[in-house]
């Protein structure tokens, strides 16, 4: 196993079926989660996804919409409380662009205790993200960029992991002529697809700044990626999502095509 995938969330703005579109990326080194969707539902969408809650010390926050920050506060809280239990629950880094890190800032002081606040500041490290930059998490490199988001500033990043293999994350961003270059040379892409092509009308998803299946898959066997992962869905159809997304990326995508669920696993 190079890395797994595991689906926290998978749906768009506002669900109707399902949790906002987060996951952790987990290997060797240890596990990462990306974004955490929009409210304290994420308690029960990690416990749902089989990981334990003391295993995250690792989040990293793409942008500032409350789909994928508010989330984040609640694990903050979290964590604020396991502390006031005599909890050894570790420390946890939030990683982000100074939206993100101002953001969070501001909510936790504005809707914490003061006492609640100040355990905030000793367990928890926010680390800016400026663009085109480097870390590293559980051993494993991460180079971070702009996603170049036509609404929010936006923060993706590329992993290469042990085997050589490499995977990018474009947050709910889909693959676009603005970003393709970014993902040069990656293996795994997951991104944002709202809707299929044909249902363009219903969805609106232009308006949105989102794309459909059909926009990403063409663009994705442009850049020759071997596994696209689609995130960030409408819901209404879930029984029947994965069958028709992948049916119309087929006719455009050569590679493998993932539609997850909720709590689902992809092992790669």
């Amino acid at each position: 196993m190079n890395f797994e995938l595991i689906m926290i969330g998978t749906g768009s703005a506002f669900p109707r079926h399902s949790y906002n579109s987060c996951y952790a990326i987990k290997n060797n080194g240890g596990l990462m989660l990306v974004d955490a969707g929009g409210g304290n539902g994420i308690f029960n969408a990690i416990n749902d996804s089989g990981i334990k809650f003391a295993d995250i010390h690792h989040i990293f926050i793409t942008h500032t919409h409350t789909d994928h920050i508010l989330g984040a506060v609640w694990l903050i809280r979290g964590i604020i409380n396991m502390s006031k239990d005599g909890e050894n629950c570790g420390s946890l880094h939030v990683y982000g662009n100074s939206s993100v890190c101002n953001a969070l800032r501001v909510i936790c002081q504005l809707t914490f205790l003061a006492s609640d606040y100040a355990l905030f500041t000793k367990n928890v490290e926010l680390v800016e993200i400026a663009e085109e930059s480097s870390l590293t998490i559980n051993d494993t490199l991460i180079e971070c960029f702009d996603v170049y988001s036509k609404n929010v500033a936006q923060t993706g990043f590329r992993m290469t992991f042990d085997c050589g293999e490499k995977l990018a994350c474009l947050g709910d961003e889909s693959l676009t002529e603005d970003n393709l270059k970014k993902i040069k040379g990656c293996d795994t892409l997951i991104c944002g697809a709202f809707c299929r092509y044909e249902d363009k009308e219903i969805y609106k998803p232009y308006e949105k700044h989102h794309h459909t299946v059909r926009d990403v898959a063409i663009l994705a066997e442009k850049a020759k990626v071997k596994n696209l992962v689609l995130v960030h869905s409408e819901d209404d159809n879930l029984e029947n999502r994965q069958e028709l997304y992948r049916a119309e990326a087929s006719k455009y995508y050569s590679g493998n095509v993932f539609i997850p669920v909720d709590g689902g696993r992809l092992v790669f």
